[in-house]
């Protein structure tokens, strides 16, 4: 995408947008939230995998090649159904990552309490705490990808790695806990089935992110080629992943116990515990740690392409579509979405525990990140070179879609007051959209 005489560089590969993708989508924060269904669980990942990623995969797959350059699903909507669409897809992509980074800061900072072993797990709950690892972190990241892809693809690559060895000690910690007899034996069922429709939603959340690259794909190398390539290898490692980590946490915490915040370092502890190796649970901490941080700067970087391209539009103030003399990034674009979720991470630790924060944090982030994907369905729905399988896949995407967002409206069991959890699900939702349609009218109205 030019901006001007400059030219961002291509500098991802293949590689990059496997470990893009599985930092991406593989967050085993999302797991315990979810993970309190009993061996049910295992069972609606499934679910959200067949209902859910696979039509997303044929949707990007399809799209990418069908409207191919920066901006992905603001581009898609913007072709097939007109300015106002576009942007309104793009914009609610963009305003969930401002909520969904603030989740993802609060949860490093939940996980980093760990880092110092029991001694320092207290942390968890100190919103002075919470808040220096998320502020510290949100700047380090904005500078590294201001200096450009090519510097801040290492932090997602990091990342990358840490979710696969995250999963794989988990497993570690689990088979360690059944063989020395002290796994937990989870019901087949537990819970509602209004509760489990709400989990539903979490979980086809969580398989977002592959049509991350399509958001930067004038960045990609050989875009055609990888981007399909990339999906189906990062399909198979998240279900496969999600499965394991479910597993590995039914075994070794009660659903009943599990916090939405610490859930997977308290199953950590507890098979570190059952092995007699207490030590593990600093490094374990600090390489789950890699992971989130690694997806916090994955998720900052790759939506901020969407106000940069709707800068360039007029759909947005020209100023965010620049691009760095020097390094050959839209700095402007990032340095606003960093100030934004600064503001919005600060805002969330303002009359709430830390652990109701992050339940209205990531609930909010469930609804708005899944409008483009009612816009994504819906064109691939209405493709005219669309086959019956590609439309098929459309309305099954569409409707489970627009369900996981209804759902997510119910509060968690973490949430003290229903009324305040709602009202503020309805302004962190309401809220961007209408803020985002006042910008949009408000650029159009003037001479370009």
């Amino acid at each position: 995408m030019s901006a001007g005489p400059f030219r961002i560089p291509r500098t991802l590969g293949l590689t990059d947008l496997v470990l893009l993708g599985t930092v991406a989508i593989v967050n085993v924060n999302t797991v315990p939230p979810v993970a309190g269904f009993g061996r049910a669980t295992l069972l609606l990942w499934v679910v959200a995998f067949a209902a859910f990623f696979i039509p997303e995969a044929i949707a990007v797959t399809v799209l990418s090649r069908r409207y191919p350059g920066e901006g992905g699903v603001y581009l898609w909507a913007r072709r097939h159904f007109g300015d106002i669409h576009g942007f309104v897809s793009g914009w609610c992509y963009w305003t969930n990552n401002l909520f969904y980074v603030p989740v993802l800061l609060v949860y490093l900072a939940g996980v980093a309490a760990y880092a110092g072993g029991a001694s320092t797990a207290g942390l968890v709950d100190s919103k002075m705490f919470v808040a220096a690892i998320a502020f510290g972190w949100l700047a380090i990241i904005t500078v590294a990808n201001v200096r450009g892809m090519g510097v801040g693809k290492w932090i997602n690559n990091i990342g990358g790695v840490g979710s696969l060895v995250t999963v794989l000690l988990l497993v570690v910690a689990a088979m360690v806990a059944r063989w020395q007899g002290v796994a937990a034996t989870p019901p087949a069922v537990e819970g509602s089935v209004l509760d489990m429709a709400s989990g539903l939603g979490v979980m086809c959340f969580a398989f977002i992110g592959i049509e991350l690259a399509s958001t930067m794909s004038d960045e990609v190398r050989h875009p055609e080629r990888d981007i399909p390539r990339s999906i189906v290898i990062v399909g198979a490692i998240a279900i496969v992943s999600y499965l394991l980590a479910t597993d590995a946490l039914l075994a070794l915490v009660p659903s009943g116990e599990l916090g939405s915040i610490q859930g997977v370092m308290q199953a950590v502890s507890r098979g570190a515990e059952a092995a007699g190796a207490e030590w593990l649970v600093a490094p374990i901490a600090i390489v789950m740690a890699l992971s989130i941080a690694g997806a916090t700067s994955a998720w900052f970087a790759g939506p901020a392409r969407i106000p940069f391209v709707a800068g360039l539009d007029s759909a947005l103030p020209a100023a965010l579509g620049r691009v760095h003399p020097r390094w050959g990034s839209p700095h402007v674009a990032l340095i606003t979405c960093a100030l934004l979720s600064a503001g919005l991470t600060a805002l969330s630790l303002t009359g709430s525990s830390v652990a109701e924060a992050y339940q209205v944090l990531l609930r909010a982030s469930v609804v708005i990140n899944l409008v483009p994907f009612v816009y994504t369905f819906l064109v691939l729905l209405t493709l005219d070179t669309a086959t019956r399988l590609q439309r098929f896949a459309g309305a099954v995407g569409a409707l489970v879609t627009s369900a996981g967002m209804i759902t997510a409206f119910l509060p968690g069991d973490d949430v003290a007051s229903v009324v305040v959890f709602e009202l503020k699900m309805l302004a962190g939702v309401g809220g961007p959209i209408a803020i985002g349609l006042w910008l949009y009218w408000r650029s159009r109205a003037r001479p370009r």
